[in-house]
């Protein structure tokens, strides 16, 4: 815990002193808009589920997971996105009064639609499935992220995402995120 607090404070003092500095340059991507821009992000979090079983008690379960996502700007607010999440661990939901729901290192992919309607926030829509080896369950995500970008086309943020799980059970994830943007290359 202590290794991740002291990333984040350095990564957010590495932000804020250069944000206070003129260092941009033509093909930094935070002065070229988005439009036609790739983004890859990694994102890593926890995956918060509340209807969670352990030794026949409902509990509240924070689980590990990963995130992999990728967008494609069409203009400087607008983005078509796939994303992509893999919880490390399985667990138990309860799901009616009796039946108990297994999920094996559920992984969810959803495509979703991306709304930037300022320079650092980006709103998110979309339905996709979880699946795992037991079952397969539809889902709707809704979203938002926060972003720095910072040089050579990379940037950091935090993204807290949404999930319902479609007649079974909802969760929600945080993620410190770090993404590589590729900006549309113009030809002169």
């Amino acid at each position: 815990m202590k290794v991740i607090l002291c990333l984040i404070f350095t990564t957010l003092f590495y932000v804020t002193s250069y944000s206070q500095e003129s260092h941009t340059t033509k093909a930094d991507h935070s002065t070229n808009g988005n439009e036609g821009a790739s983004r890859l992000t990694l994102g890593l979090g926890h995956t918060h589920v509340s209807e969670g079983k352990i030794d026949g008690k409902t509990e509240w379960l924070a689980l590990p997971s990963w995130t992999l996502n990728y967008d494609y700007w069409i203009s400087d607010k607008l983005a078509i996105g796939l994303q992509n999440d893999i919880i490390l661990e399985s667990f138990f939901i309860e799901h009616g009064n009796e039946e108990l729901l297994e999920r094996s290192y559920p992984l969810a992919s959803v495509p979703v639609v991306l709304f930037k309607p300022s320079k650092r926030l980006i709103l998110i829509a979309g339905i996709g499935a979880e699946f795992t080896k037991e079952s397969t369950l539809t889902m709707t995500r809704l979203g938002v992220e926060y972003g720095f970008h910072i040089p050579n086309n990379w940037e950091i943020g935090v993204a807290l995402v949404w999930d319902n799980k479609w007649n079974y059970y909802n969760s929600w994830g945080i993620a410190f995120t770090f993404s590589k943007i590729w900006p549309q290359s113009k030809n002169i």
